[in-house]
């Protein structure tokens, strides 16, 4: 049975290196060159998440290796999110909910955010929606452009687009905005020096919402 866990905030990760992963065929002419790309499918983000090389405090090392066990190999999947950035760089904070229904295939969203006029969401910030969902509805969004809330509303751009649509009311959150993923590999490693330190611990993981 699938299971999903959270990625703790309380073990120690040296790095996170972040990608995308597109589906595209692509195909050029052998006579002029040109290209064509048909799109399969939609982009997977990546993340390869990387511990202390040395770790010396054992409730840590004891962190890490109850988190590899609870995901099971691959059948588990992780709700990540970005350790470096877990809230807006912009200043607006609050409840954002959705002004209007919005469609699968949007790449911008009207919101409602009560009480934050004149404060900010800047290009960078991630953002989430459908964050209790299990499936492909649950999305990580990147803020394309910066906007100011104005009148208690404000519209952002965002990539890649909706997966699933928005109902009007539906909550986009900022603080700790999640995708799911799933391991790419089978095998765990750690390195263990006995009375020393553990070090070596990590997860190469790719969206996943099957």
């Amino acid at each position: 049975m699938s299971v999903i866990v959270e990625l703790p905030s309380d073990i120690n990760i040296v790095s996170m290196e972040w990608g995308l992963m597109s589906f595209d065929l692509g195909n050029t002419n052998a006579d002029t060159g040109s290209t064509q790309v048909a799109v399969l499918g939609p982009q997977r983000r990546t993340c390869a998440i990387v511990s202390n090389e040395r770790e010396e405090d054992p409730e840590v090392m004891a962190r890490w290796r109850a988190l590899l066990h609870a995901m099971r190999g691959r059948v588990g999947r992780i709700a990540v999110w970005d350790v470096r950035s877990p809230e807006p760089r912009g200043t607006a904070r609050g409840v954002w909910t959705v002004a209007a229904a919005t469609p699968a295939g949007a790449t911008s969203v009207a919101l409602t955010a009560a009480g934050q006029n004149g404060r900010t969401v800047l290009l960078g910030d991630w953002i989430g929606v459908h964050q209790e969902s299990t499936g492909a509805a649950r999305q990580l969004l990147h803020v394309q452009a910066d906007a100011v809330v104005q009148g208690g509303a404000v519209t952002l751009q965002f990539e890649p687009a909706l997966r699933v649509s928005l109902p009007a009311g539906a909550v986009v959150v900022w603080d700790r905005p999640t995708c799911l993923m799933r391991r790419t590999s089978n095998e765990t490693r750690w390195k263990d020096t006995p009375g020393d330190f553990q070090g070596g611990y990590s997860l190469d993981l790719m969206e996943s919402w099957e």
